[in-house]
């Protein structure tokens, strides 16, 4: 607006009543109110609301994420028979004189200290082999057993 503009615009104002001063500028304050609302509380209240929503989602996701993650046992329960056995075996401190694997079945001689054997043969049955079969021999202080087991 030019000098021009403004002297006109100051004229006019001259000119108006105080009554009508004072409406015009409660108006201009509530224009500037709306204007104020819709161009910086509002976009910033929908920004808030999809940072939450957006938290939220990520939030449920990690819980699923964190519910699909396999545990300890159900990964030890994936592995192999033969090498759940072997490993399992090796930790009690037994020794293995033979596997064999048919199928699903396994077939071993094993040996060791009578507890660490049975605690051996128990702990395999409670991580889902099926014991189909078992021959156990004592022989100079150490329990032999032949196993047959099933996935």
């Amino acid at each position: 607006m030019n000098i021009d503009g403004w002297r006109v615009l100051k004229q006019a104002w001259g000119r108006t009543s105080r009554r009508e001063q004072g409406l015009l500028l409660g108006l201009a304050g509530l224009v500037l109110v709306a204007v104020a609302y819709t161009s910086i509380w509002q976009p910033t209240r929908q920004r808030l609301e999809v940072a939450e929503r957006q938290h939220r989602q990520q939030a449920e996701l990690s819980a699923r994420i964190q519910r699909a993650e396999p545990t300890r046992e159900t990964t030890a329960g994936t592995r192999p028979l033969s090498v759940r056995v072997n490993e399992d075996a090796t930790a009690a401190g037994l020794d293995i004189a033979q596997m064999e694997v048919d199928g699903d079945s396994l077939r071993l001689a094993v040996s060791g200290e009578a507890n660490s054997l049975l605690r051996w043969l128990d702990e395999q049955e409670r991580d889902g082999a099926v014991l189909q079969s078992l021959t156990l021999e004592a022989e100079n202080g150490v329990l032999g057993a032949r196993v047959v087991l099933r996935q």
